[in-house]
């Protein structure tokens, strides 16, 4: 009797080697999804955002009621923003970017959030060390992420508001 069931053997051992284990195969795959999501991602690359000049504002007609970014001792805005839009210079081509109703609504009637086609803006208001801060002149942070939700340019600044 112990003839036919040795004859058995290596089919059984055969059938038991085309089964996987199923939390090695999931490992397997966690690896390979995070292999390919690195390898998708583009290189970084910082983005430099211009001033606006008085000469784009005119051509473009920012002169909306809203806000505007202002790095420190700087004339020329580098963010114009009002409660729908927002505008950004990069690498000579003005950038538009439309406000994110859901974001918090910050003075002078800006946003927090505005969204481009291939990056975003948060503007974040900051303390104001002397106190005097009011809703036409505030201290804030401007952070500029890019498509893949890196941040790509930060500034702090001064956030000045006209109607």
């Amino acid at each position: 009797m112990r003839k036919p069931i040795l004859a058995l053997t290596p089919f059984v051992l055969l059938s038991a080697c085309g089964q996987e284990d199923p939390q090695r195969e999931a490992v397997e795959n966690a690896h390979d999804v995070a292999m390919v999501e690195r390898m998708s991602k583009e290189p970084f690359k910082p983005i430099i955002p211009h001033a606006i000049t008085e000469i784009d504002v005119a051509r473009y007609g920012l002169d909306k009621p809203g806000c505007s970014f202002r790095k420190p001792g700087e004339k020329d805005p580098i963010f114009i923003a009002n409660a729908d839009e927002g505008f950004l210079r990069v690498a000579g081509d003005l950038k538009r970017y439309a406000a994110k109703v859901e974001s918090a609504q910050l003075p002078g009637n800006a946003r927090s959030t505005y969204v481009g086609l291939a990056s975003w803006v948060d503007l974040v208001s900051l303390p104001d060390k002397s106190g005097g801060s009011d809703t036409t002149h505030w201290p804030a942070k401007l952070i500029l992420h890019d498509a893949q939700e890196r941040v790509a340019f930060m500034s702090e600044g001064v956030v000045t508001c006209h109607r």
